[in-house]
């Protein structure tokens, strides 16, 4: 389905706010599988970008709804549930994602950032027999002992040599991951890391999808979680040929999962009830929001110009180096970024505002007083 839809840049932020359960009701499992509501939500963002772990348990908590008294801790138990795991799944960058899907996304991806990652395992000298050894050790450890630290995993890895240098052991332990032999998960008690377990043996029941529906199944997860999405906001995201997400967004359109809206001349894809949606929540969505730097508010677009200005993303990823600061998103903007202050009185956020924006900071201090990340 393709019809016009009149929609200004703030609508498409405050669109895309609601789609990813930022407001409104918390989203709902997609493929109706019995999941808690953290699980539902990973289900329903497709991967969740976790490099800063903690960041990561923020932004799904965020998405738990109002119900919810300690969306941390619940996202954590669904982690050590099994429902959730960790691995790099997209784009080398380590994400959350469900366990019983990180076979078939694996299956999508992991294969081709290995290929694109061959010259850096031959720099670090870390060969194909190497790899295989690895997996035997990993496997006669984890089963031994139980889920493993980074440390321990290393431990197990001393007859090969591993840890000797970051770079043999951080690509050591990715190919493993890649591979989808080893995953993370559970949650190692009191930090913000997770322990390794064998996935053959933590995901004994996943799910299993070929090349075409795989990718008409995460098509359709990324464009009703996130849309209105173009499909170069698609191709960025999974790291995958243009031609294939175009491909697999057209079997959507076609299945009548999602739908495809012309926006100033621009093809976008997004949900069927978005309309419905956005017109019940949209004035929700001029409120104050408090997110964690990675967010896939703002991560999961190719072009966020809608939520953040251009101009302004030099204060949001300094020195352009990856590492995204907390935001302050307000009549669906990012207008500054946050941080909790040190001091022990006095105001518990401190906000530095974008050149020519305002940020309302006694509702800053309104948002923080049940906001996840001050609980």
């Amino acid at each position: 389905m393709h019809y016009r839809w009149t929609m200004d840049a703030h609508q498409i932020s405050a669109a895309r706010l609601i789609s990813q359960g930022l407001i409104g009701p918390p989203p709902e499992s997609p493929t109706g599988t019995d999941l808690s509501t953290a699980g539902a939500v990973v289900e329903h963002l497709g991967c969740v970008q976790a490099q800063a772990l903690g960041g990561a348990l923020i932004s799904i908590a965020l998405r738990l709804g109002p119900d919810v008294t300690d969306g941390v801790a619940a996202v954590r138990a669904a982690i050590d549930s099994g429902e959730i795991v960790r691995s790099w799944t997209q784009r080398g960058t380590i994400h959350l994602t469900t366990a019983k899907d990180i076979g078939w996304i694996l299956g999508l991806t992991g294969a081709r950032i290995m290929k694109s990652t061959a010259k850096r395992r031959e720099y670090f000298g870390i060969t194909d027999a190497m790899l295989d050894t690895a997996a035997e050790l990993a496997t006669v450890a984890i089963r031994d002992r139980g889920p493993l630290t980074r440390e321990e995993l290393l431990e197990a890895f001393a007859p090969i040599g591993a840890g000797d240098e970051y770079g043999h052991a951080r690509y050591l332990i990715t190919s493993l991951a890649l591979q989808n032999i080893i995953v993370q998960a559970p949650v190692i008690e009191g930090k913000d890391d997770m322990k390794y377990v064998l996935t053959a043996d933590w995901v004994p029941t996943p799910t299993e999808l070929d090349t075409e529906a795989a990718d008409h199944e995460w098509m359709r997860r990324f464009v009703t979680s996130h849309g209105p999405v173009t499909v170069d906001d698609a191709t960025r995201w999974t790291g995958l040929p243009k031609t294939r997400m175009r491909k697999a967004i057209r079997a959507g359109i076609d299945a009548g999962e999602i739908v495809s809206t012309d926006i100033d001349g621009t093809d976008y894809a997004h949900a069927p009830d978005l309309e419905d949606r956005l017109a019940e929540w949209e004035t929700a969505a001029q409120e104050t929001m408090l997110l964690p730097g990675f967010d896939e508010i703002i991560l999961g677009y190719k072009d966020r110009s809608a939520t953040l200005d251009p101009a302004n993303e030099r204060l949001v990823v300094p020195g352009g180096n990856g590492m995204f600061k907390n935001t302050v998103v307000t009549g669906t903007r990012a207008r500054a970024t946050w941080k909790r202050s040190p001091l022990k009185t006095g105001p518990r956020v401190r906000v530095d505002t974008f050149p020519g924006e305002k940020v309302d900071l006694e509702a800053v201090e309104s948002v923080s007083a049940t906001h996840p990340a001050f609980v």
